[in-house]
C-alpha cells in the first residue's frame, strides 16, 4: 500500500543519511536548511528532501513535520532524528522527553557571549578563536533554539550549533553514531583571507 505525504517532495535537494534502519534513520542536515515547513505547502526543508528517497516516514500522510523527533535551527548543522513509524516516532519523543538521548555538539559563539550555568550543559572544552570561542558540549537537548536559550540566553541566537555525535538508547542496543569524535579542541589562531 502506497502512503501519499501531505508535504511535496523536494527532489532538487540532496541530503546525506548517516543511519537508515527499518523503524529510524538519522541524516545530516545541512546549515541553512529548516529541518521542516511551517505548513503543508512548504518547501526546501530536511523533511521534503528526505521524502524523495523514503516514503514511510511516520504521520506523513497527516503532518508538515512527519517523524520529527528534535529540531535544528536553520542556521545549525547537524545529526537530525527522524522516526519512520508512527510507534518508533511515540517511542523516540518519549526517549527524548526523558532526556535519555545524548547529543554532542560543536558551538561557535561570539566572544562576548557569556554561557549560563545549567545541568543542560557539559561543556569538555572550549578555546577562543578571534571573535569566538568553540565550545565542546554534551547535552540532553536536541532542540537547538531550546539549547541555545538555555545556555545562552537572548545572545544565543547568533551562536551556530553542529551536532556531531548521537548516544541513543533503544530496546536492543545503544546507538553511537557521529559525524565525528570528539577531540581536544586545537590551539591554533585562525585568518581570514582579505577580499
Amino acid at each position: 500500500m502506497d502512503k501519499t505525504p501531505l508535504l511535496p517532495i523536494d527532489n532538487t535537494l540532496a541530503v546525506t543519511l548517516w543511519y537508515e534502519g527499518p523503524t529510524f534513520l538519522i541524516a545530516d542536515k545541512p546549515f541553512r536548511m529548516p529541518t521542516y515547513p511551517d505548513d503543508e505547502k512548504g518547501r526546501g526543508t530536511l523533511v521534503n528532501a528526505l521524502l524523495q528517497s523514503n516514503r514511510w516516514l511516520a504521520e506523513m500522510e497527516t503532518s508538515h513535520m512527519p517523524g520529527v523527533v528534535h529540531h535544528l535551527r536553520d542556521q545549525d548543522r547537524g545529526l537530525t532524528l527522524i522516526a519512520k513509524n508512527d510507534d518508533m516516532a511515540q517511542t523516540l519523543r518519549t526517549t527524548y522527553r526523558e532526556q535519555s538521548i545524548t547529543f554532542s555538539y560543536r558551538v561557535t559563539v561570539p566572544i562576548e557571549v557569556t554561557p549560563r550555568s545549567t545541568n543542560l550543559v557539559t561543556v569538555y572544552g572550549q578555546h577562543p578563536y578571534d571573535s569566538v570561542i568553540v565550545y565542546d558540549i554534551d547535552s540532553p537537548l536536541g532542540d537547538t533554539a531550546e539549547l541555545s536559550y538555555e545556555w545562552l540566553g537572548d545572545s544565543g541566537s547568533s551562536a551556530r550549533f553542529v551536532c556531531y555525535h548521537m548516544d541513543l538508547p533503544t530496546a536492543t542496543k545503544q546507538f553511537r553514531i557521529g559525524l565525528a569524535e570528539r577531540i581536544i579542541l586545537p590551539d591554533i589562531d585562525l585568518y581570514t583571507a582579505p577580499t
